[in-house]
């Protein structure tokens, strides 16, 4: 099937053909069509190696718009992010103790079930009242913004959004079960825990949030589902900018240049163009509910002159490097060209 100009690129990078592969295409085939003006092919078999070994070369190019990865290294890691560990490796057992705002619910919520489970509300089978007013007791000390933390009250599991989200990723890690009303933890659960502590559960926890919990369920935004598919790729641009903190429109600009056409999934409102709500929705789903969230990424607020207008930095965490190692390209080589982009220095 012919791939028009304006379709979305196969690669996967979300840019329109012309404006990724088919360029590539055509440096190939100028490539190739000079390589056959000059040399003599004894079978086809032999030319077929030599197209291949162009196209592999192209497909292996770094490129400015990928902050220094290749199409072949963004296909990978939108497509097969846990099974390229010749690429990207995800720790299956931590060496630190990790830290994060889900794990201090996952630890409120496990602790409150004993061998004969914990009642969930008659109502909508939720957690129960007491246990989410004591959770949020101590969670909102740590990582609710003090403005917002003294007007809200918890009265069911739905006001503690971020408690209700930990017990969905549980479930779905496959570390909780509710049977006949009540919850109760796994064996799985209890298995990993008595081996290996939170060193175990972790990172199982991790790759559930990335693979199977719906991160769209968490606002009123657009699906748009490359943004969690490009989980590795927001983790990639942590490793590049978080050794400082940075503000969050940096990986915003990153992600845009990246893959423009997510702009074409999100819905134009009243009060946002398509670029302003991708913007709301980035730092809100991935640097804030997903980085920060997970321990990953610490968050810094910058408040502005009105009493609603905020800017967000955030740097990586050590549970970073614990958890995601990338076997390629040192950041720092593009350090120097990233800074020239953001500055208008490259034409």
């Amino acid at each position: 099937m012919k791939i028009g100009r304006n379709d979305p690129c196969p690669c996967g990078s979300g840019k329109k053909y012309k404006y990724c592969c088919l360029s590539a295409s055509s440096a190939v085939s100028d490539e190739l069509t000079e390589l056959l003006s000059d040399q003599e092919f004894d079978s086809i078999e032999e030319l077929q190696a030599v197209t291949d070994t162009l196209v592999a070369k192209q497909n292996h190019k770094p490129h400015d718009d990928f902050l220094g990865l290749s199409s072949e290294q963004v296909f990978r890691m939108l497509n097969f992010a846990f099974d390229t560990p010749e690429l990207f490796q995800f720790s299956e057992q931590l060496l630190i103790e990790p830290s994060a705002p889900i794990l201090m619910l996952i630890e409120g919520i496990i602790s409150a079930i004993d061998e004969t489970g914990l009642q969930a509300t008659k109502a909508n089978g939720n957690l129960p009242q007491k246990l989410c007013r004591d959770v949020w007791s101590d969670y909102n000390k740590l990582y609710v913004d003090p403005d917002f933390s003294g007007v809200h009250k918890v009265n069911k599991e739905d006001d503690f959004f971020e408690l209700h989200v930990a017990r969905i990723t549980l479930e779905l890690a496959g570390f909780l079960r509710k049977t006949k009303g009540r919850f109760y933890v796994t064996k799985k659960y209890q298995k990993i825990d008595n081996n290996f502590g939170v060193k175990g559960i972790y990172p199982i926890i991790f790759k559930t949030y990335c693979r199977k919990f719906n991160w769209g369920y968490w606002d009123r935004y657009s699906d748009t589902p490359l943004i969690q598919q490009s989980f590795l790729f927001a983790l990639y641009l942590l490793k590049q900018h978080g050794e400082k903190m940075t503000f969050t429109s940096v990986y915003e600009d990153d992600f845009l240049r990246a893959f423009p056409m997510v702009l074409d999934e999100m819905e134009e409102g009243s009060y946002f163009s398509p670029e302003e709500s991708f913007r709301h929705c980035y730092c809100f789903r991935v640097c804030q509910r997903f980085l920060v969230f997970l321990g990953l990424a610490e968050l810094e607020v910058i408040k502005g002159d009105k009493d609603y207008t905020k800017q967000y930095k955030i740097k990586r965490t050590p549970l970073f490097d614990a958890v995601v190692h990338f076997n390629f390209l040192d950041p720092k080589n593009y350090k120097t060209m990233h800074s020239n982009i953001h500055k208008g220095n490259l034409h």
